[in-house]
């Protein structure tokens, strides 16, 4: 399975204050959802809390310590929770997104194949954060510069990295 992590992260690294994201890039959003449409996410609790609704047209993934907390999902269509991220060695699928949160991204950048970053070029400071991308593991293989605009506050960069053989 070919794991890829999506997220947005400050220029100091913060991709994240009091549950929700601190900028609003309408292009962040639009290349999020056409990367994950009619794929498989997987996102911890708080990160699920935050968006508030299971993601339309994706198989979502929620990890949660606490399963029983969402027994109320146990029959929606397109959702699956899961208790420990080792569950996911064991699913079947060809490819999967990790959407956050910091936990997750945490626990899954060892087994990642990928990362699709946008890189917003302003420093914020909330109380969450992005690992390090160890240039030892990764190589990045496309950067693409943006100007802010009228619709986008801040310059950032759509970013791809690829885990080194």
């Amino acid at each position: 399975m070919k794991i890829i992590i999506i997220a947005a992260v400050s220029k100091n690294g913060f991709i994240g204050k009091n549950n929700q994201l601190m900028w609003h890039l309408p292009n962040d959003l639009k290349r999020f959802k056409n990367l994950t449409i009619g794929e498989i996410v997987l996102m911890g609790r708080k990160t699920f809390e935050s968006i508030g609704k299971i993601l339309p047209k994706r198989k979502n993934i929620i990890l949660t310590r606490n399963k029983t907390n969402f027994l109320y999902l146990k029959n929606k269509k397109n959702v699956n929770v899961i208790s420990s991220i080792k569950e996911i060695d064991n699913l079947t699928y060809k490819k999967i997104f990790i959407i956050g949160g910091e936990k997750t991204y945490v626990s899954t950048i060892e087994k990642a194949h990928s990362i699709e970053l946008t890189l917003v070029h302003k420093k914020f400071y909330g109380d969450t954060k992005f690992p390090n991308i160890d240039p030892k593991k990764w190589k990045k293989t496309y950067e693409f510069f943006y100007e802010k605009d009228k619709n986008h506050l801040f310059n950032y960069s759509f970013i791809r990295y690829e885990r080194k053989k």
